[in-house]
């Protein structure tokens, strides 16, 4: 790396686009394209892929062609160049003859840096011929699993690429992607010749993503209280059809949300329009079926809620991926019922490939396992991808941020079997469930099922619990469920053993089971409320004049950094994360006004000096919960880590997690007794040359003198008390 320290990158970096480093693997994967070498890289959502051949493309004689999926992405990407000072062009389908021609034109003189194109352009005879006509400095094609019929997103016209280097003699390229198992890694580099390629795979851990999985029972209110935990703030909805996204939308609206529609049954134009407007923060929230995505260059999403099961790990990595690409804390919501096996289910079996329906079904069950397995989701998505999470407790997952209990529930099953099998097992789960909870529905009374022994026996639990142990015992083959559309519950030679008393039945669920998502993630958080939103405002305004999503004008995070730093001149101004020359340039005068009128009115506000980073206020939007506040109380009596997990019955990691968040609630805590005071005090050193949102580097530097659990305590006791200090 120091051969590279004086090289033109850096300031490249900062003059342009406005960073001060570079992301893991982005150095090296750009001085390779620049010495011209072949690239692979997988690096997730919002790790920083564009900047690996938009830079390269700054520097280097020739057009970058950019081979990208869809339109609106397209456009979207360019506008984002062009923003930076970048020469950037498109040529799809939507431009006219001659406006193709001028970009063209454009391109033969080497006026342009980037070059936009969809695949099947190179399925037309003479386009490789025009683009020979000007310097080609590599290919960079964006979205390369594509390539792959292995991949969970396989498009036909991504085959085309497979001949770049017959189109295009003697061409480097540069592969990208967000999503790819080694195995559809394997075959992406091999269908684009890739000539033994600088290889990257980086974690596609996104420490900013909140993982939550919950029963699905009521799926309109549940969707409606996520939403209003984020106010005024963007996100997306998937749902698994059209219908299902036309309904979902319609309840929003009646519940004042603003939100509009995305599926494959709208016309290109409305499609079009909607996806605009949410680019735009002209709507809150778009409700959208997985044609809904890949042309989101969105960055401030900050939830994304899936309605339904996903199809497959890969397509929910990319979806919840679309949440926080600016690097800013974001919520993941997934809604579940084992229902969604069966509908989902029945489309795999209607394939006529036998390989394809089976690989259907193996990924399906997949994704059953990471909505039902009482297991940390983010070490779940990590594994599939071959990736293994260090701690134990990743602090960003309803496992980890709440804990998994153990029921016996033998009792309880034994209630559900007999109601089974007092019916002659000819009933589905929702009749059985209501056998069990007393109700007198009209199909109930109709076949006598009210005088049945078993009817009303579970009324003191909720209908979500007895929805849990169904799906439990499914999936633990206590129970099996046949008939397609319509699946009828049997009982198993395993479930007997329980019904009989043969064997107990234990249940694990997430502690404090919760009828909605409760946010858990932080939220943004920024110093001066009001400024922020000016500054929201002043962007809109300026995006609107110039025709781009606001987004393009500054990230949320560039506008949170301003109302830390509060600049007064230019120079301050470029400092800001995400303000580069050409930015500065173009809006740098309108915020710095913006900024300094409200500091006008505000005369009691004092900048921070420009040496120092402003510290965020901790905070959240609701109390702390009870177990946070059980955890806490011990902690006060002055019982250590290990006696409150035994007395609690939960790992010490869980308590660490309880103990930290009732700090960042803003409560005192002496954590004396929870750290020991060398430990304490080591830490305390390293915080000052690392950065706290990341813990590895820290423990790694101790060698073994501190754990996860006392840094993640240490942590929360200095930025709780340096939020007291700065109040």
């Amino acid at each position: 790396m120091n051969d590279l320290s004086h090289s033109p990158f850096f300031a490249t970096l900062q003059d342009t686009f406005g960073f001060s480093s570079f992301r893991e693997n982005q150095l090296e994967i750009i001085a390779a394209i620049h010495a011209k070498k072949d690239v692979f890289a997988v690096m997730p959502t919002g790790g920083g892929k564009s900047l690996c051949y938009q830079l390269p493309a700054l520097l280097m004689e020739g057009t970058c062609l950019v081979i990208s999926p869809l339109i609106s992405l397209m456009k979207d990407q360019v506008d984002n160049a062009r923003s930076l000072g970048i020469a950037a062009a498109f040529i799809n389908s939507s431009q006219t003859r001659e406006h193709q021609q001028e970009i063209m034109a454009a391109h033969a003189d080497g006026k342009l840096d980037l070059l936009y194109l969809a695949p099947e352009r190179f399925a037309m005879g003479s386009f490789s011929g025009q683009l020979q006509q000007g310097k080609i400095s590599f290919v960079a094609v964006d979205e390369a699993h594509c390539i792959s019929e292995w991949g969970h997103d396989f498009r036909p016209d991504y085959l085309q690429l497979a001949r770049l280097q017959d189109y295009l003699p003697g061409i480097t390229i540069s592969a990208f992607t967000a999503t790819a198992t080694e195995q559809v890694a394997t075959d992406i580099v091999a269908r684009l010749k890739l000539d033994n390629p600088l290889s990257i795979r980086a974690s596609f851990n996104r420490p900013n993503l909140n993982y939550t999985v919950c029963m699905r029972h009521n799926t309109g209110q549940q969707i409606i209280r996520e939403i209003q935990s984020h106010p005024n703030q963007p996100g997306i909805v998937y749902r698994l059809s059209r219908n299902d996204v036309e309904r979902t939308t319609e309840v929003l609206k009646r519940n004042s949300i603003s939100a509009l529609p995305y599926h494959a049954g709208l016309n290109s134009q409305q499609r079009n329009h909607n996806q605009e407007a949410f680019n735009r923060d002209e709507v809150q929230v778009i409700v959208a079926t997985v044609a809904f995505g890949m042309g989101i260059d969105k960055s401030n999403v900050r939830f994304v809620i899936h309605g339904d099961l996903p199809k497959n790990m890969e397509g929910y990595y990319q979806e919840t991926g679309r949440a926080g690409r600016d690097g800013e804390p974001a919520d993941c919501l997934l809604l579940y019922n084992r229902g969604d096996m069966m509908r989902l289910g029945h489309f795999l079996d209607q394939l006529h490939d036998e390989k394809e329906r089976e690989i259907g079904w193996q990924k399906l069950t997949q994704m059953a396992d990471y909505a039902e397995q009482p297991v940390c989701r983010r070490k779940q998505l990590l594994n599939y991808f071959d990736e293994d999470l260090a701690q134990d407790n990743c602090g960003g997952c309803d496992i980890c941020l709440q804990g998994v209990e153990e029921l016996e529930a033998t009792t309880q099953a034994q209630m559900l079997m007999s109601a089974i099998h007092r019916t002659g097992q000819r009933f589905g789960a929702g009749h059985i469930i209501d056998i069990v909870l007393g109700a007198r529905t009209k199909r109930l009374l109709q076949f006598g099922h009210d005088k049945l022994p078993t009817h009303g026996v579970g009324k003191k639990y909720k209908k979500i619990f007895w929805r849990q142990l169904t799906d439990s015992m499914l999936r633990d083959t206590l129970l099996h469920a046949d008939g397609g559309k319509f699946p009828v519950l049997h009982i198993t030679e395993k479930g007997e053993d329980v019904l009989f008393g043969r064997t107990g039945y234990t249940l694990q669920m997430v502690r404090e089971i919760i009828e909605q998502s409760q946010g858990q993630t932080q939220p943004v958080q920024t110093v001066h409320h009001e400024l922020f939103e000016n500054l929201r405002e002043l962007r809109k305004k300026l995006a609107m004049e110039q025709d781009v999503p606001p987004y393009v004008i500054f990230s949320d995070k560039s506008l949170h950094d301003m109302c830390n730093r509060l600049p007064s001149t230019p120079d301050e101004m470029l400092a800001v994360h995400g303000v580069g020359k050409a930015k500065l340039t173009g809006f740098g005068t309108d915020f710095l006004k913006e900024i300094g009128s409200w500091l006008a009115a505000h005369p009691d506000v004092q900048p921070p000096h420009p040496c120092t980073q402003p510290v965020i206020a901790a905070g959240r939007q609701r109390p702390p919960s009870e177990t946070i506040s059980a955890s806490a109380a011990l902690a006060k009596q002055g019982f250590s880590l290990e006696d409150i997990a035994k007395k609690r019955q939960l790992k010490p990691s869980t308590i660490a997690n309880h103990l930290a968040q009732w700090m960042e609630y803003g409560n005192r805590l002496d954590i004396d007794r929870l750290v020991d005071q060398e430990t304490i005090t080591l830490l305390k050193e390293q915080f000052k040359h690392h950065d706290p949102s990341f813990l590895k580097p820290i423990i790694d530097a101790l060698d073994g003198r501190a754990d996860y659990d006392e840094a993640k305590i240490v942590r929360a006791f200095l930025q709780q008390s340096s939020a007291n200090t700065d109040q």
